[in-house]
């Protein structure tokens, strides 16, 4: 809706450098590093990660790969106003979700496998 949103919490959560699937997307920018169920816009629709990696005309050379993981980031924009904005933010060029652990957010905007079961 061309709002511009603000940060309403920052969400860090610790991985105890153990070992796990992450996407690694090239950008222009450096690598993106995320989880692969977290939510981007692609062509708009929002679609996990793991499911733009199997499609090349999406995101290209994108792939799932083992790291050790001291800590994943994630941002919450606008929680403090649902539906004011879209709730996301731009990261290395590409469009990722920012409902952050937000339940009021994640069910009514339901991008991920997880909340879509939540609200079915």
């Amino acid at each position: 809706n061309g709002h511009i949103g603000h940060v309403t919490e920052v969400l860090v959560h610790s991985m105890e450098k153990d070992l796990r699937d992450v996407v690694v997307v090239p950008t222009s920018h450096g690598a993106l590093v995320g989880t692969p169920t977290h939510p981007i816009l692609v062509m708009g629709t929002w679609m996990e990660l793991r499911d733009a990696v199997e499609r090349p005309d999406v995101l290209k050379d994108a792939r799932i790969e083992q790291q050790t993981v001291d800590f994943f980031y994630n941002l919450e924009v606008d929680g403090h106003e649902p539906g004011i904005s879209s709730h996301s933010y731009v990261v290395n060029g590409i469009v990722a979700s920012g409902l952050g652990d937000n339940q009021v957010l994640n069910t009514m905007f339901p991008r991920q496998s997880v909340w879509q079961q939540v609200v079915d």
